[in-house]
């Protein structure tokens, strides 16, 4: 009988944490009985998605964890994977399953940032209770580092790619994108974090140099009136397209000629990680973990909070589509290597493996 594992957040919008479990769901389904536990509210989506991969699905309250406790005893579940964001997350799921008797693994998905005294000792409690815990990156992991109990173990995000089902052409053609112009392409939730700001703000020096581009934000979020706000000011009309959340973003990929990360700080991108997967070109933030996916000789890295330098990268990159192209070849190659959904099921498995005894589900 396979083991059941519980892949669980209590995130009211997991957003790119909820792709990172069902894909990671997706790839341990056939060696584990996997069961994803989310909030119901905004999920619907992420919870329809599972349903049709194959996978069971479990909606929460995350202010009723006694009932997730009581579901756990009942439903005899051998492991719970929680996955959270900032490290405030999670504390209710750890002590549900670990009230219920049940190893926790807990996967960290973003650097250290708790300031409060107050969170960073309620979190350092919580430690005693996980029995394992993931980083998604290495910049994550260091940052972990004396921030509580135990060691931190990386498992480098992974994606399974998917095929485009529409052409570049067809996708230009929708969005009224001329075959002459040069797409940027950016996807990331609309938060401070992802550093939309920059790329609005290199725009208009990109645009004076290279007046057929055109600029595509992809997602949705608190920060979208913000930003639009931004392009209106500047007057940036048409030339910067807000297309809110998609689901086809390998069709959009595909249109693309660069795909830009602005970003102030990441776990590990999943949209850089598809954008490397296509072989686009990316310009992106030399922040840790970015870094780490694309490696320190990348060419086409950037200062952070620089929307000067991100902007003479942009360009760079579009004027010279036989480096790039270079450039992003290797990174497709780096991609397949280092950061596959098949890679990150197997390491994840071997962590669930040192938990999960064969006499009776004991666990160390």
């Amino acid at each position: 009988m396979k083991h059941r594992i519980v892949l669980a957040t209590d995130s009211a919008d997991p957003s790119g944490m909820g792709e990172h479990m069902l894909t990671l769901g997706a790839a341990l389904a056939g060696d584990y009985d996997v069961l994803l536990a989310i909030p119901a509210n905004e999920n619907s989506s992420l919870l329809r998605r599972a349903a049709e991969q194959g996978l069971r699905i479990k909606t929460i309250d995350a202010r009723r964890m006694d009932l997730f406790r009581l579901w756990l005893s009942e439903h005899g579940a051998d492991l719970v994977h929680v996955h959270a964001g900032i490290g405030w997350e999670g504390h209710g799921l750890v002590r549900a399953a670990r009230a219920a008797g049940v190893p926790v693994v807990r996967t960290e998905h973003l650097p250290y940032l708790l300031t409060s005294p107050v969170q960073q000792a309620e979190y350092r409690a919580l430690l005693l209770s996980v029995d394992r815990r993931i980083a998604v990156s290495d910049a994550v992991a260091a940052s972990h580092v004396g921030q509580g109990r135990g060691p931190i173990q990386v498992v480098r995000n992974g994606i399974a790619p998917q095929p485009a089902h529409r052409t570049g052409s067809q996708i230009r053609a929708e969005l009224g994108v001329g075959e002459d112009e040069q797409v940027v392409l950016s996807i990331a939730r609309f938060t401070p974090q992802k550093g939309y700001d920059l790329l609005v703000a290199s725009a208009p020096q990109v645009f004076a140099a290279a007046p057929r581009t055109r600029f595509l934000l992809v997602g949705n979020g608190p920060e979208q009136a913000t930003i639009q706000a931004l392009i209106d000011e500047a007057e940036l009309g048409d030339k910067v397209l807000m297309l809110g959340a998609r689901t086809d973003v390998p069709d959009l990929l595909a249109a693309a000629n660069l795909f830009v990360l602005p970003s102030h700080f990441e776990g590990l991108s999943l949209a850089l990680l598809e954008a490397m997967a296509a072989s686009i070109p990316v310009v992106a933030s030399a922040i840790g973990s970015t870094v780490e996916a694309l490696g320190s000789d990348y060419p086409h890295l950037v200062p952070p909070n620089d929307p000067d330098a991100l902007a003479v990268a942009i360009l760079k990159a579009l004027a010279d589509e036989g480096g790039a192209s270079t450039a992003a070849g290797a990174a497709a190659r780096r991609f397949a290597d280092r950061f596959t959904a098949q890679r990150m099921a197997k390491q994840t498995a071997a962590v669930y493996h040192s938990l999960l005894a064969k006499d009776q589900g004991a666990y160390a």
